[in-house]
């Protein structure tokens, strides 16, 4: 694995450091392809900002793998407007497009309408140690009363703030932990935090210990907001939640509805949010806990790689037999 250097960027989109990164990232690549004598390589990209890229490296096909509506997250309208110009530019000049969920996928059928979902994949023998006896429950969580409402990932925009702080308002007798970096340039008020006696935030945690505390919880949370920063989401969490066993309620994001039915809790407000957590802990037994984890084993990372070669080796093969036939 090769990882670039690149200059620490500002969070302007189209600083000038940016722009000199993509100077300096195609030079190192160049090199690197020369070094390693590649021919006709895979471009990958990620994000519509590298459209640019295309042409640098004689490249023999290219991917977009589109994980997230980033033109809608972009606060600037100058910044969405070029960002959308980059995508539709993307998604017409791209050999295949893979999307992380549907509702991406649908958002950008207007552009291209083949288009391969792959929702989020997860490592299955990781986080099913949360079921083991012998598995240590941090220091930091041990002496947090039951029942245990737990969540781990950004505190940003995309969480339902206000749905939190009236949970843990209502429920007093609910602890809710927070685990991951607060992203404070994307999240408002987030005095709650500090001033709940039921609401925990941990701060961030190794991505190792993940199990460790989901061994403490009695509720995995997935809290979103139906606004534009967390409509298109498919959360990578859902299916890690699953795979420690314990039940799960989200609020009712698309692609967790579509993905996940039977699986998670759906609800959308505190009230309705209250209810679902308690038919969780009123209904959960050993039984339910292995059909969530019976679910996630045949989408482990190594299963989405293979489908995701084996589309592009048939579309490399497609493509070299029209060559031949013309």
């Amino acid at each position: 694995m090769y990882s670039p250097f690149a200059l620490p960027t500002m969070q302007k989109r189209f600083s000038i450091t940016i722009r000199l990164n993509k100077i300096l990232l195609s030079f190192l690549i160049k090199r690197r392809l020369k070094k390693l004598k590649f021919k006709n390589p895979i471009l990958w990209i990620y994000h519509p900002r590298y459209v640019d890229t295309i042409g640098k490296f004689k490249e023999g096909f290219i991917v977009y793998d589109c994980m997230d509506d980033f033109t809608s997250l972009l606060s600037d309208y100058e910044d969405r407007e070029r960002n959308a110009g980059d995508e539709r530019a993307l998604l017409k000049k791209a050999d295949m497009i893979f999307a992380g969920g549907y509702s991406i996928a649908d958002l950008k059928r207007d552009s291209r309408e083949r288009i391969h979902v792959f929702p989020s994949a997860v490592e299955v023998d990781h986080f099913k140690k949360a079921l083991s006896d012998n598995l240590a429950m941090p220091d930091d969580i041990t002496d947090i009363p039951h029942p245990i409402l737990g969540y781990w990932g950004a505190i940003d925009e995309r969480v339902d703030h206000e749905l939190l702080q009236r949970l843990a308002m209502k429920h007093p007798e609910w602890s809710i932990v927070l685990l991951g970096p607060i992203v404070r340039h994307k999240v408002g008020d987030i005095s709650y935090l500090h001033e709940s006696k039921n609401i925990f935030w941990l701060g961030p945690k190794d991505y190792s210990l993940l199990p460790n505390y989901a061994k403490a919880f009695d509720v995995c949370l997935i809290p979103f907001v139906l606004s534009r920063e967390g409509i298109f989401l498919s959360p990578t969490k859902t299916l890690e939640y699953l795979a420690t066993g314990k039940p799960v309620v989200s609020t009712p994001i698309t692609d967790v509805v579509r993905f996940y039915h039977g699986m998670v809790r759906i609800a959308d407000g505190p009230d309705e949010f209250g209810m679902a957590v308690m038919r969780c802990m009123e209904e959960d037994d050993a039984s339910m806990k292995q059909r969530r984890i019976h679910f996630t084993e045949n989408k482990s990372w190594e299963d989405t790689a293979e489908k995701m070669e084996k589309l592009i080796l048939d579309k490399i093969e497609e493509t070299s037999s029209v060559r031949q036939s013309l």
